[in-house]
């Protein structure tokens, strides 16, 4: 079965162009066959959380990549909620035909986890300016954090990109990718780009890493996401000059190759609670390689905040 159509079984709304997935978590209906697999994986024997205590996850997914790339990760934790969610662009939608921001996407983020307390961030690669700023701003709404082979950065200034962007490239975008054989271009590279991401030797789900880019809306939200990385870094470095460092217990999954001690003091700086874990036998696309890893981490940050709590 594809990513896919393994979302499609979701439950789906469009929110300001966001489309939001919700799965609620079974163990408040007792524990499946699935879940009891999910619990005996654990290599470590650590204790789950349990049942309908098990705090629920907002999953991020990193620049230009699909909600449906997180399908091993939701899978191999059935006990919690979870909430994930496609950008303007994709899954359908149309791209609003400007370049996001920090503070919209924050924005976003408020609305998907409406009706949970508090929730565990996992955020892939460039997610994690949002997690760090979500946080900062809602340190009440976060129990904890999952970097999923972070980005790290911190940058001063915002760059030209995003005025060059609004004055010629955009334009330009919005013309060249209605052209299908652009799409399909697209789709194609997309898929070899995001295969040398991956170290796992499986072949990956073309529903999530290849099909979306053949939409022109989806092509268009995709470049717009990269052209926006250093005004969203430098939004980022500007909101940790007036707030406190992130609190909540995080843990930063790092794939090859890994940071360099300048990115390693970035980090340290922003996270208050941080443990760092080197996952060698993964790549970038550590929810393909590793989903285990990812479930192992939510379920060590959520024991930190309930022993917080105590």
């Amino acid at each position: 079965m594809s990513a896919e159509s393994r979302f499609a079984d979701l439950a789906t709304t469009v929110i300001d162009g966001y489309t939001v997935y919700r799965r609620p978590g079974t163990a408040s209906a007792g524990e499946s066959g699935d879940s009891a697999e999910a619990r005996r994986a654990h290599d470590d024997g650590a204790a789950l959380e349990d049942g309908a205590d098990a705090l629920p996850v907002l999953l991020l997914n990193g620049c230009a990549i699909a909600a449906a790339s997180w399908a091993p990760v939701i899978e191999a934790m059935p006990d919690r909620d979870v909430i994930a969610s496609d950008r303007p662009g994709f899954a359908g939608t149309a791209w609003p035909g400007i370049l996001p921001d920090l503070a919209t996407e924050i924005a976003s983020m408020e609305r998907a986890i409406s009706g949970h307390e508090r929730v565990v961030i996992v955020a892939h690669s460039m997610a994690s300016f949002r997690a760090e700023a979500f946080a900062r701003l809602h340190p009440q709404r976060v129990a904890g954090i999952v970097l999923v082979d972070p980005s790290i950065e911190d940058y001063r200034h915002r760059g030209s990109a995003g005025a060059l962007s609004r004055a010629t490239l955009l334009p330009i975008l919005g013309a060249l990718t209605t052209r299908t054989e652009i799409g399909q271009l697209a789709s194609l590279l997309s898929h070899r780009g995001f295969a040398r991401q991956s170290g796992s030797g499986r072949a990956l789900d073309q529903a999530a890493f290849k099909d979306p880019y053949a939409d022109p809306e989806t092509l268009k939200a995709s470049l717009a996401e990269w052209l926006s990385y250093r005004s969203q870094g430098a939004d980022l470095h500007a909101l940790r000059q007036s707030t406190e460092p992130v609190g909540a217990p995080t843990s930063a999954l790092e794939a090859p190759p890994l940071s360099n001690l300048r990115r390693e003091r970035i980090l340290g700086r922003a996270f208050a609670d941080l443990r760092r874990r080197e996952v060698l036998d993964s790549r970038h696309l550590m929810m393909i390689d590793r989903p285990d890893v990812i479930v192992e981490a939510v379920d060590e940050v959520s024991r930190a905040a309930r022993a917080a709590e105590a």
